[in-house]
């Protein structure tokens, strides 16, 4: 959420009380977005990258109820299933056990639970002449008994249940006390004796007002080292390339080797299977009701950064129950739980592993905690931003206060303790070695874009330098930008004030379509001062980012809230702007923002309120079900069925990609390939790149399935002059006279490829966003980035000494230069809209590409020698 203005409103009109009163609430953003392209007018096409939802049948599932024992219980199912004794897939033939589990797993990821019974029935009077009588009565008939039927509810068997009191959110495990015992937060003596358990007329015990459901760190954990290849990625990371001053991924953050293990005195990551793990909690609105109710993640950082934030690996602790948010003090009933989970861990227990099936010994530790901010001050014992002590970055001694807060006997004198310290006890202090606050992360998606970038849209509006009809203008040349792949179209939300803004739309308005649309709407001033805030931005979004590059974005930062006071008055610096100033030891401390920035859990809380349910009752234990459903598929099909299906692959491989699996272990061997030389390959242009240099797995495995071809005409004299500059006695199949190495005019092309996740695109593609990029090259001496436009990529191989060598290309046609300039001071550049003659440089080495780039028409289109297009450099593409 927004500290600024999103929830709290302006800050500047003295509505604040002094101190806050602890009942600080998160706050949802619910915009979506249309993804529609913005092409050049002849290119638009307005079905180009169109989405479908698949899940969009409005009628509603019950919910899950659960009954005291804690066991789960589906209304709908529990009275018809018949299960044989023993698994009912041992009683099975093969494709019956592939179209059941087919079914269950195309439900969870693609289709709604209606659609599914539908089809459960049909396929059931489909095959039922086919299978014996016993299997026929027994087959259920909709999609949470067929779920319980192939025993996919193993993964949620784990589960443990609580009653949670409505009014001061302590937890019981069930069954618990019908009213709550918990000492009332008044302090005097009293209990909270709130009513716990409401009667029902199918349960003569009743059942909880609020449930809370957790699955134990340790349960999920024990899912994580069953996986065949677990334990070898939480070890990539010892044995990567290093660069002294570059920051890449979480171990090059100087917290990752600060904490030691006493018995050895080493970095506690230094021992095998030591797991780091990250703390998510995001409370969400899963209905229109206003009902709030909060998820809590974990994530494990020992991962390689491209595993990090995959579903899979996703660890969801518990869903804490609505309607309301729980206060900084009451949110320790559901931490609680987690924290005896990591006590127990950080001691270490002795699991079965892959590599290790008689068991042997694991850890875990939590090494930082990533939320919004008002988030983050309740997890972490903090005050809220408007109390005296407002941040929780600066000077202070916490474990200290919050002792003190938690031994205070009266209510005044923990209101004292939080006035004079800003902090309040949190069950995170328990934790001997956590330290709040440096561990505490600033969110950058929060702290930047949905926090400033907001509001320096508002203040332009409030001072009158922004008008509605200057937001229909801005309108109009955003819908003419080329975007690429990712980066959301802000349609009609400039010209509408910029309501229902995402995080993603306001990342693009700072990095894409400010600089370009603001040009001639804001004064000089104003807009050099938003320049900073942007360039700082640019910075910090790099996927890698060096010493120097931090201490331009935090140079940027401070003169940008300076010039801020001035221009606007001392009253607009927010809490969240002083914030700015501390994001450089949040880098330093835990590296590149892409390692803890909450983009991915906000997608995850996405995820769960895609879960059907009544609306009424029991939905968090649902959000939580189908959850752990989703991101344990793979490991359903790994350890309960792929033995069943031995000897039948592509049945297997079907599962396996209908289960989330996005496509085969390359099985090339990687070991040549070292990311830092990848990235100097892109970035210093003095380096003589071939085409044949190791690429990362991703570019490899999306480069499997292309068109052969032959290459006629200039495109393969091209291709002949590339290779000539490169190897000795190249020669032409066209040639009489042979030399030592033939060059055959075979190739393959791809329309698209992917560069660690980011998708390029070519002029092939249906869509040519992404087509555009940039690349770097030495002129006169100087390093200049040369725009142009992808026309296809291909794969040629050339045999070298009798060795085949595949070289991978990019066909580009480079734009004309334009001498005049008149978007330098954006940072924005201006060409030709034409293309200059192909030549040898339009065989490009994929390894070559720079950085994607949005580009968008400009002036008098109608005459080449004026038209003209401005190109918005994208962040540069460094992945380490």
């Amino acid at each position: 959420m927004d500290i600024d203005n999103n929830y709290y409103g302006d800050v500047s009109n003295n509505n604040f009380p002094d101190y806050d009163d602890g009942y600080d609430e998160d706050y949802n953003d619910k915009g979506e977005y249309t993804d529609a392209d913005g092409l050049l007018p002849e290119q638009f096409d307005p079905h180009e990258d169109e989405e479908y939802d698949i899940n969009s049948d409005e009628e509603i599932r019950p919910a899950i109820d659960i009954e005291f024992d804690g066991t789960i219980v589906d209304d709908n199912e529990a009275h018809e299933i018949n299960i044989p004794t023993g698994s009912p897939l041992d009683h099975l033939l093969n494709p019956l056990i592939y179209i059941f589990v087919f079914l269950v797993l195309f439900q969870i990821n693609h289709i709604s639970e209606r659609i599914a019974n539908t089809l459960i029935s049909f396929i059931s009077v489909l095959i039922g002449g086919f299978v014996g009588e016993e299997i026929c009565q027994c087959i259920p008939h909709s999609i949470a008994g067929m779920k319980k039927w192939i025993g996919l509810d193993y993964l949620t068997e784990d589960l443990r249940m609580y009653s949670a009191c409505p009014t001061c959110h302590t937890i019981y495990p069930l069954p618990g006390p019908e009213r709550c015992t918990n000492p009332s937060r008044r302090m005097n003596g009293t209990l909270c004796d709130t009513p716990l358990i409401k009667s029902t007329s199918t349960n003569n015990r009743g059942t909880p007002y609020k449930k809370y459901a957790y699955y134990p760190l340790e349960d999920s954990l024990k899912r994580l080292f069953v996986r065949d290849n677990f334990e070898e990625k939480i070890e990539q990371w010892k044995s990567r390339p290093m660069e002294p001053g570059l920051f890449n991924d979480v171990y090059d953050g100087m917290m990752w080797y600060d904490l030691l293990d006493s018995s050895t005195g080493l970095p506690f990551v230094e021992t095998p299977r030591s797991l780091m793990l990250t703390l998510n909690i995001d409370w969400f609105a899963p209905f229109d009701s206003g009902y709030s109710c909060g998820a809590i993640y974990l994530v494990c950082n020992n991962l390689p950064r491209s595993d990090h934030f995959k579903i899979e690996n996703i660890i969801l602790v518990g869903v804490m129950p609505g309607p309301k948010e729980p206060s900084t003090y009451e949110i320790n009933s559901y931490l609680e739980p987690l924290v005896e989970s990591l006590l127990h861990l950080f001691n270490g227990i002795t699991i079965p592993t892959f590599q290790e099936p008689n068991g042997t010994a694991i850890r875990a530790a939590l090494l930082n905690i990533a939320c919004d901010i008002p988030a983050a001050r309740k997890v972490g014992g903090f005050t809220s931003h408007n109390s005296t002590r407002v941040c929780h970055k600066c000077t202070r001694d916490n474990a200290s206060a919050a002792a003190q807060w938690l031994e205070a006997r009266s209510q005044a004198a923990r209101t004292r303790i939080e006035r004079e310290t800003g902090t309040r006890w949190s069950q995170i202090y328990r934790l001997p070695y956590f330290d709040p606050v440096h561990s505490v992360l600033i969110d950058p998606m929060h702290n930047l874009f949905l926090g400033t970038a907001d509001r320096m849209v508002r203040i332009w509006g409030e001072y009158g330098l922004l008008t509605n009809a200057d937001g229909s203008d801005m309108q109009e040349l955003a819908d003419g930008i080329v975007l690429p792949p990712g980066v959301p179209s802000l349609n009609r939300k400039i010209e509408r004030k910029f309501g229902f803004m995402t995080a993603a739309d306001w990342k693009a308005w700072c990095l894409v379509y400010s600089p370009f649309v603001l040009k001639n709407k804001l004064p000089p001033a104003h807009l050099n001062n938003w320049m900073k805030f942007v360039d700082a931005c640019r910075i910090l979004s790099k996927t890698s980012i060096i010493y120097e590059e931090i201490d331009d974005a935090d140079r940027l930062l401070k003169e940008f809230v300076g010039r801020c006071s001035s221009l606007y008055g001392p009253e607009c610096i927010t809490p969240n702007m002083h914030l700015h100033l501390h994001l450089r030891e949040t880098i330093e401390d835990f590296s590149t923002i892409y390692t803890y920035w909450l983009f991915s859990f906000e997608r995850y809380s996405g995820f769960i309120k895609d879960a059907e349910t009544n609306q009424k009752d029991s939905f968090e234990l649902t959000f939580m079900k189908r959850f752990i459903e989703k991101t344990g598929a793979l490991d359903f099909i790994r350890i309960r069925i792929s033995s069943r299906l031995a000897g039948r692959p592509q049945e297997l491989e079907v599962l396996l990609k209908i289960a989330g699996q996005s496509h085969t272990p390359y099985q090339q061997n990687q070991a040549q390939y070292n990311p830092l030389i990848f990235n100097q390959l892109s970035s210093d242009p003095t380096i003589d790149v071939i085409g044949s240099e190791p690429l990362p797995a991703d570019t490899l495995l999306s480069m499997t399935e292309g068109q052969k071809t032959r290459f006629n005409g200039q495109s393969y004299e091209l291709l002949l002059q590339h290779y000539q500059q490169h190897y000795d006695g190249v020669y032409s199949i066209l040639q009489r006279t042979p030399g030592r190495i033939c060059c055959y005019n075979e190739v393959e092309k791809f329309r698209s490829i992917e560069i660690f996740g980011q998708q390029y695109r070519s002029a092939l593609s249906k869509s040519i966003r992404g087509s555009h990029i940039q690349a770097l090259f030495l002129q006169h001496g100087d390093v200049v980035a040369w725009t142009g436009q992808v026309q296809y990529y291909f794969r040629h191989v050339l045999v070298v000494d009798r060795v085949p060598k595949q070289h991978y290309f990019a066909y580009v046609r480079w734009y004309r230069t334009e001498a005049g300039q008149r978007f330098e001071q954006e940072g924005l550049e201006e060409w030709r809209n034409r293309f200059m003659i192909d030549d040898r440089h339009s065989i490009l080495p994929v390894h070559r590409i720079s950085s994607q780039v949005a580009i968008v028409a400009y002036g008098p289109q109608g005459n080449p020698n004026t038209s003209k297009i401005v190109v918005i450099p994208m962040t540069r593409r460094i992945e380490i």
